[in-house]
């Protein structure tokens, strides 16, 4: 073999040697919420790039999702399809559409309830390195934030404020879009425009992978004497992987159903029956935001 020759083999294997390794393969990731009322709920997440599976193994400690059921985006979150085997059903989720319902769901009460939030509180209080987690460098970030919700049914006026402590441990070794579908700390929003937009303020500089997110709420006013909720999610498991075909496929053969249906007043539609078959049961709005 010529030294032309050679140089043009061990170039050619060098360069299939660097695309083999730089081959992306996605990634597999198990995570764990808990409670202090002793709720535990674990999830199963394969993602690659903008493309998430969520599968739920246990009932989520929110009372949000149903186990045995998943989520799916191909788009970093901006849309989510909720996956039922069990009853063979395909729902979108539209959180902006969910909190514009809760609105409608007022209106179409004549008047009769009314939610106000107020007196926000937002702050970062922290940024340190952390200890390592699964053998990832990570951050330590500690938040503050909190409002007053005023909430008046039938005349009578309730008044409640909820003051939140979070700390998150992310890293910046892991950097794919997928991954804030489930894991991001501001995943969720109220409908309520000051109340979401304190929320996107206070983590608009968080844009690492949470590891760990610890969160203490206490609440105070309303009924109650008031108490406080410790939850705790946590990566237990993350490695690269290639997902299986078809994982971040919808299903063939399952009926779309919507996630929840516009109250009829507020449609200008006939009013619904008031009971479904069972055979043909849809996801329930409580399903959605918990109990």
């Amino acid at each position: 073999m010529s030294e032309a020759a050679g140089v043009a083999r061990a170039s050619f294997v060098a360069i299939a040697l660097m695309g083999a390794g730089g081959a992306h393969a996605g990634w597999y990731y198990e995570a764990q919420t808990t409670t202090d009322a002793g709720n535990v709920g674990t999830v199963l997440g394969w993602v690659d790039g903008e493309q998430a599976r969520i599968e739920f193994r246990d009932r989520d400690p929110s009372g949000m999702f149903e186990q045995g059921t998943y989520i799916l985006s191909t788009d970093g979150g901006r849309t989510i399809h909720l996956v039922n085997p069990a009853e063979r059903t395909i729902s979108e989720v539209d959180f902006a559409q969910v909190f514009q319902m809760v609105g409608a769901i007022a209106d179409a009460a004549g008047g009769l309830v009314r939610m106000e939030f107020d007196d926000f509180v937002a702050e970062q209080l922290g940024e340190a390195p952390g200890e390592p987690i699964l053998g990832y460098p990570t951050t330590h970030l500690r938040f503050r934030s909190g409002y007053t919700m005023r909430m008046s049914v039938l005349g009578m006026r309730q008044e409640q404020r909820t003051d939140v402590e979070q700390e998150i441990w992310c890293t910046d070794a892991v950097d794919e879009a997928g991954f804030h579908v489930w894991l991001r700390p501001d995943r969720f929003r109220t409908g309520n425009e000051g109340f979401d937009r304190m929320i996107e303020q206070q983590f608009a500089t968080v844009d690492c992978l949470p590891l760990r997110n610890r969160t203490v709420t206490r609440s105070s006013g309303g009924r109650g004497a008031g108490s406080t909720v410790t939850s705790v999610t946590e990566v237990t498991a993350l490695r690269e992987d290639t997902p299986p075909a078809g994982t971040f496929e919808l299903p063939q053969g399952y009926e779309v159903v919507p996630l929840l249906a516009l109250p009829a007043s507020a449609a200008g539609a006939e009013a619904a029956p008031a009971e479904e078959p069972e055979e043909r049961r849809r996801p329930r709005f409580r399903d959605l935001i918990g109990r």
